[in-house]
């Protein structure tokens, strides 16, 4: 009895409202490999040089995302270093870099992939968000992951009107999610409450100030730990994240046109109102009375 290999793949023309939206979806699907099976199944529902390159060597003109959702594998990348590849792992793929990926034989495995493109696709990459230096990412059976892959499916096979500026949106959901996971990989339970508590602290005291070295002393850790652990968790040093939240709470006095810019200079603790204004312009772009005035057109400068 052969066993039937569940397949889905579309290779999407690219309109030039989806090119206007910078991020775009070239081709997906996913493949069920069997074990014992040639790889890829069906390669009749590629292009013609796909089941001959991609287990051998072959370099793409797109990034590609592959999700593998079972079975165990490999993967070669720009290192020329085989890789072990299990179910949990997604790798990303760059253009005109050469790269071999197949499951093993004795497991096959499960997979899906997205290919897409985009001048801002580019700007991630040259930006270091995402790099062939860090192609494999351990992100395990992530829920998000397989819903980003599900719902690019779905448009695929409906295809309905506006659907490839859909996938682009999905693309970037999806990059986000990896990002967001792998983050959360690296953060303890224990350090997901320092982060928490430090963070609740700034709150109570985002009117009158604190030191950050003292909220990492009110919550039992050193300063240099803290920064390390809220660094990595919220991608800002606590003196930047708490910097942030006293300048969101200076914005949402400004709306209370009662209140001079002194006035909310002094409630927020800064050390005068001109220390205050250079810090908010030099957040915002505008000083405090500019801020005010393009949005609720009062003229107080004081």
């Amino acid at each position: 009895m052969i066993k039937q290999v569940h397949s889905f793949s579309r290779y999407l023309p690219v309109n030039r409202e989806a090119e206007r939206w910078e991020i775009y979806c070239n081709d997906a699907g996913y493949a069920q490999s069997l074990a014992g099976t040639p790889y890829p199944p069906l390669p009749e529902n590629h292009p013609r040089d796909y089941a001959a390159t991609v287990s051998t060597g072959r370099i793409l003109m797109e990034f590609q995302a592959v999700y593998i959702s079972a079975g165990r594998g490999w993967f070669e990348g720009a290192d020329k270093i085989r890789h072990r590849i299990s179910a949990g792992d997604l790798i990303l793929l760059f253009p005109g870099i050469r790269h071999a990926y197949s499951p093993d034989i004795e497991t096959g495995w499960h997979e899906y992939w997205i290919g897409f493109a985009g001048n801002h696709a580019l700007r991630l990459y040259e930006n270091g968000l995402i790099t062939p230096d860090n192609p494999i990412h351990h992100i395990g059976l992530n829920q998000d992951v397989m819903a980003d892959f599900e719902q690019v499916i779905q448009l695929c096979r409906q295809q309905p009107p506006g659907f490839q500026v859909l996938l682009g949106a999905l693309v970037l959901q999806l990059l986000a999610h990896i990002h967001a996971s792998e983050i959360q990989s690296k953060t303890t339970h224990e350090d997901s409450e320092y982060v928490e508590t430090a963070r609740s602290i700034m709150m109570l005291h985002i009117e009158d100030s604190i030191e950050v070295e003292d909220v990492a002393a009110e919550i039992g850790m050193s300063y240099p730990g803290l920064l390390e652990v809220f660094r990595d968790y919220t991608g800002l040093t606590p003196y930047q994240y708490f910097l942030q939240l006293r300048i969101h709470r200076a914005k949402e006095l400004l709306r209370n046109l009662s209140l001079s810019i002194k006035e909310i200079a002094s409630r927020m603790n800064f050390d005068n109102q001109y220390y205050f204004s250079r810090l908010f312009k030099k957040k915002t772009g505008l000083s405090p009375s500019e801020w005010r005035r393009t949005r609720y057109g009062d003229e107080d400068e004081t």
